[in-house]
């Protein structure tokens, strides 16, 4: 395949732009239900919440060595299943977009709540990683969202069997790049990340 990361960016940037909506749209939805009953939070901080935590416990308590290979084969392993997993027609990385995106929403709600300003501390705690991180993460959802929808609906003038192969090997060529923006994540978010929100806590 001729196409370099930024070719294979631009050429999904439909599907990226539709990954984006998703996950600002579980944020804002998850925010909003929030806001109007607190009690909906508690069903997400049960599940979602206590995942990362888990995760985070395991990350922070490990040697910095050990602690970034374990993020970084955690956060690989997701965006290759958004990815291949679209296979369930997309539904997996339509999910996983909203999903990300409400427990995103629930962080700034309990952030507000307990007097602190949302956006400076997810800025300072998510931003840092996240700009390599994010990008990673939504192509992957892209790239499932688009094996979902040609499942059923072939790339013009392609068949249903050339559609899924093409999209194989986009996705097949994005795995160097998507295992390198999550590396550069993972030393960022457990090097740098803590040292920033030491000032917020």
């Amino acid at each position: 395949m001729n196409l370099n990361f930024a070719a294979l960016a631009r050429n999904n940037r439909s599907w990226l732009a539709l990954a984006i909506c998703f996950f600002l749209g579980g944020f804002f939805l998850a925010y909003t239900t929030f806001s109007q009953d607190p009690e909906m939070a508690k069903l997400l901080e049960e599940s979602s919440l206590t995942m990362l935590q888990e995760l985070g416990e395991e990350v922070f308590t490990a040697s910095p060595l050990q602690g970034l290979l374990i993020l970084f084969l955690h956060n690989l392993t997701s965006l290759i299943s958004i990815m291949f997993l679209g296979f369930l027609l997309g539904l997996p990385a339509l999910f996983s977009a909203l999903a990300n995106g409400a427990v995103l929403g629930l962080v700034a709600f309990r952030l507000a709540e307990s007097g602190v300003a949302p956006l400076p501390f997810l800025a300072a705690g998510v931003l840092p990683h996240g700009i390599f991180e994010l990008p990673a993460f939504f192509l992957s959802v892209a790239l499932g969202l688009k094996l979902g929808y040609h499942l059923v609906f072939p790339l013009p003038n392609t068949s249903r069997g050339q559609t899924i192969r093409f999209i194989l090997a986009e996705m097949g060529f994005s795995l160097p790049y998507l295992a390198g923006l999550l590396a550069v994540a993972s030393m960022v978010e457990v090097l740098v990340t803590p040292h920033i929100l030491t000032k917020f806590l």
